[in-house]
């Protein structure tokens, strides 16, 4: 008995915890309409400014947007394709209208004068249903893509964004780097004017001088390589986006 109820206080735990863990995961729907600042909106801090600018001038944004556009006219253009099927005819007994336009005693007049026949075809109904719903799947499908395309925008920005701040926290290292080792070149040097110091310890100076000068250039090209990259997503000078980072500020 005393297994039972610990058997059940155990499931019963179990159960609370998977439904404890679950809720925070099912309330995280992402809004993709704020996963990127929409047009007109101002962006509340820099990074989203970022994402915006790389979303309005993306050309794969406006591929989608019209990939969208395409879709949704190709179900406004199956909703009315039942006309196609509507057919009409109209037909004239030419020899009875003349006979009753000139009539005489030995004319002889059939009837109907005219035929007026209209005709659909039944399973054009469901067919076209059937077409209309896969058009508006494919709505839907070109919203998800679009979605994805967020995702994807969203992440290379900002990731791009961070190995540019990265990049430049670097330079000021090496040049602190580089400057230190400056002084302890400037320092050995003089020593060993002064026969103080060897000259395996002067070149190694010298070497560790010159090492330090070569990151720091290098850190300056990772730099540039790091607004290039930036710059080919947000699709402006990056001076000229910094400037809004500025205003923020304000």
């Amino acid at each position: 008995m005393e297994f039972h109820v610990n058997t059940l206080v155990i499931r019963l735990l179990w159960t609370v915890s998977i439904l404890w863990l679950s809720e925070p995961i099912l309330a995280q729907v992402v809004d993709f309409n704020q996963l990127v600042p929409p047009e007109g909106q101002r962006p509340t801090n820099f990074e989203d400014y970022l994402v915006q600018l790389a979303w309005l001038n993306s050309p794969e944004t406006k591929i989608k947007e019209f990939e969208k556009d395409r879709e949704q006219k190709e179900v406004e253009l199956q909703r009315m394709k039942w006309m196609d099927e509507l057919k009409f005819g109209f037909n004239i007994n030419e020899v009875s209208l003349d006979n009753v336009l000139h009539p005489s005693q030995d004319n002889l007049v059939l009837y109907p004068l005219y035929q007026f026949t209209a005709g659909v075809s039944l399973g054009s109904f469901t067919t076209n249903k059937k077409k209309r719903e896969i058009e508006e799947v494919d709505v839907k499908i070109s919203e998800m893509e679009g979605n994805q395309h967020k995702l994807k925008i969203r992440a290379e920005t900002l990731s791009r964004y961070q190995k540019l701040l990265l990049s430049i926290e670097s330079l000021k290292i090496r040049t602190k780097a580089e400057e230190d080792s400056r002084n302890i070149y400037d320092f050995a040097n003089q020593r060993f004017k002064n026969a103080e110091l060897e000259l395996d310890d002067l070149l190694r100076a010298s070497e560790s001088y010159n090492n330090a000068q070569e990151k720091r250039l290098a850190a300056e090209a990772e730099i540039q390589l790091s607004k290039l990259a930036l710059e080919e997503m947000i699709g402006v000078k990056w001076e000229v986006a910094k400037r809004f980072e500025e205003r923020l500020k304000k």
